[in-house]
């Protein structure tokens, strides 16, 4: 298993602009631990980097007032609920009033006040964030109440701690934007379930707490930005399989007279936006197999527009960077050699503002990008990592990224691929149709076709490789996460080329899995409801279990115990059918894990059971 990363997140930004607060999340995770964060103070000239809170549990989020103040969350008095804390000449103060739930996220209003996203219990994260049910009451707890839980705005006196709600009584708000004066912007859906989130609309709230449409889009939205002046919104709509996987266009709305317009036209693939202080805007965005950067004037046009061939975002989910006084700017940054660290780009180009992992290099390696033709003539790239020295055919293992609305990108360990160039085999990461980076069509290439195009897109890639002498059409695996871990179970149940299938947090049955997971990504996938009776043909016929009769690839499970978005339930379903159909199967499931896998002991399973089986199945 690859060296644990010590990963730089989410920052803020000292007013002065010459140093930041850093989250920064990694190290061991003992068996029922949460995550684990601390906040790190960076100077961006004096190279100063220096650690100021301490834990226990989860430090994250820190949010900075115009005059230095700063306030950030933490878990550290119960695991799993975020409280309001505050730094004061290097002391930690808090916890800071109290709120019926977890806070996500929290904004200063003012000097004095801070608005915050509260999530009551018996909420779920989002994908992007494991999928697990916020619940920090015992699990004797059966939460029984006449109220639906949702998510709330309230406000913050941060000397006092009094609290007060404010936005809508009903329904969940799932992020917002404080203005000059006081109103706020924010994302909102009557459904308070995180199945709501894929139906939202744009709001705005007085000061006095009127409520106004601003908005009602035609797919999700991220990121909603008040200008400077407060007299417009900007905000993300784009394709989206997940809640925070917006890749979009930027769509402008003037607060007064309520007008929507697209000045930036056909500009896509955005994930991120901020106001800068002279009215710009800063938009970084997915492109290709790397990130985009752009500074664009309220008129529509482009004063700027830069390439990088590297992921630079405090998640792999977000491209996110943030420019400084004087034209320079900070990200967190990670190329194909490069672990994420928090770095500085000036005139000469990247500085490193971090050595968190300057130690770890991952094995030796051969990384490129390449392209290849599908059948209907549409051009796919993607990733191909060889381990050094690798000569003739060998052995393959296709990566499938999941999303299906991300990609795989340059990036130090691409959907943890590494571990299996560790182990001696060729990895492609393929970009099918529904991964972002190539603009909205191709994205929603994979809307109403799931298992079809971009399948087939897959398949091509592998024929790539074995045309060009590097892979042995008898000897290649297929594994993924999620949409990833469906494809790979799609392999399973309707290929034969594959000698091997690894399927982590998967997807067995579209149709069932609407019913039990905790969003709408079978209907987003499907095209349309399940009331729709095409719609439902199309899940069916386009379930990995409606033709687990044909299957012969020897498969492996594997699942998080509390998963949300694919609940345990599909990998138990595949199991039991490959069984039956006597095909080799196994399954481990992993107590206390979501969507994705923490603990330290877990993971190291997870790729002891991945690279086994193919070590067993491949040769």
């Amino acid at each position: 298993m690859p060296q644990e990363l010590q990963r730089p997140g989410l920052y803020a930004v000292m007013p002065d602009g010459r140093s930041a607060l850093l989250v920064v999340s990694g190290g061991a995770v003992d068996a029922g631990q949460g995550a684990q964060s601390r906040l790190w103070h960076v100077g961006f000239d004096d190279g100063a980097f220096r650690q100021v809170s301490f834990g226990p549990g989860a430090d994250t989020a820190p949010a900075v007032s115009s005059s230095g103040s700063v306030a950030f969350l933490s878990d550290r008095l119960q695991q799993g609920r975020f409280r309001l804390y505050a730094l004061k000449d290097g002391n930690v103060v808090g916890p800071i009033g109290d709120v019926d739930g977890t806070i996500e996220k929290a904004i200063w209003a003012d000097d004095a006040t801070l608005v915050c996203l509260v999530a009551q219990e018996g909420l779920d994260t989002p994908s992007s964030d494991g999928a697990r049910p916020l619940r920090w009451s015992g699990e004797g707890n059966p939460l029984a109440s006449e109220a639906a839980p949702r998510r709330h705005l309230s406000r913050m006196d941060i000397a006092t701690g009094k609290t007060d709600k404010c936005g809508p009584e009903t329904g969940s708000v799932w992020d917002f934007d404080v203005a000059p004066d006081g109103s706020l912007v924010a994302i909102h859906s009557a459904d308070p379930t995180e199945r709501g989130w894929h139906d939202a609309r744009l709001i705005r709230i007085s000061p006095h707490g009127a409520i106004d449409v601003l908005h009602t889009p035609a797919e999700p939205l991220q990121c909603p930005e008040f200008s400077p002046d407060g007299a417009t919104v900007a905000v993300l709509e784009g394709p989206a399989s997940d809640r925070n996987l917006v890749a979009g266009r930027i769509v402008i709305c003037d607060t007064g007279t309520g007008r929507t317009t697209l000045p930036f036209g056909d500009l896509d693939d955005i994930s991120h936006i901020a106001w800068l202080p002279d009215g710009t805007l800063s938009a970084t965005g997915w492109s290709g197999l790397g990130t985009r950067h752009l500074i664009l004037s309220t008129d529509g046009n482009v004063l700027s527009d830069t390439h990088d061939a590297a992921t630079l975002g405090p998640t792999r989910f977000t491209a996110r960077i943030d420019p400084l006084a004087g034209g320079s700017a900070i990200a967190v940054r990670e190329t194909d050699d490069q672990p994420p660290e928090l770095m500085r780009r000036g005139a000469g180009g990247w500085t490193t503002l971090t050595s968190l992992n300057a130690a770890i290099l991952g094995p030796p390696r051969k990384t490129t990008a390449i392209d290849w033709t599908s059948p209907d003539g549409t051009i796919i790239d993607g990733i191909l990592i060889e381990p050094a020295g690798a000569q003739g055919r060998g052995p393959l293992i296709v990566v499938v990224h999941g999303g299906p609305t991300s990609a795989a990108r340059h990036a130090h360990d691409p959907a943890s691929a590494l571990r299996y160039v560790a182990a001696g085999y060729r990895v492609l990461l393929p970009n099918y149709r529904g991964s972002v980076g190539r603009g909205r069509d191709f994205a929603r290439g994979v809307i109403g076709d799931p298992g079809g195009a971009d399948f087939a897109d897959i398949l091509a890639g592998m024929d790539h490789c074995i045309a060009a002498g590097l892979a042995d059409p008898a000897h290649i695996g297929i594994t993924g996460v999620s949409y990833g871990g469906y494809l790979s179970a799609w392999a399973t149940a309707t290929s034969d080329r594959f000698a091997a299938s690894v399927v982590i947090s998967g997807i067995g049955d579209l149709l069932g899995c609407n019913y039990t997971c905790n969003h709408a990504f079978s209907e987003w996938v499907g095209g349309g409801p399940v009331s729709d009776p095409a719609v439902r043909a199309l899940l069916v016929d386009r379930s990995p279990l409606s033709h687990i009769h044909r299957a012969t690839t020897p498969t492996l499970m594997l699942h998080g115990a509390l998963d949300q978005c694919t609940p345990v339930s599909q990998a138990d379903g595949l199991y039991t059918a490959l069984c039956r159909h006597g095909v080799p199967a196994r399954k481990v499931t992993f107590p206390r894990e979501g969507h994705d896998i923490r603990e330290t002991a877990h993971r190291a399973t997870l790729s002891a059971e991945a690279v086994g089986w193919f070590d067993t199945h491949l040769g």
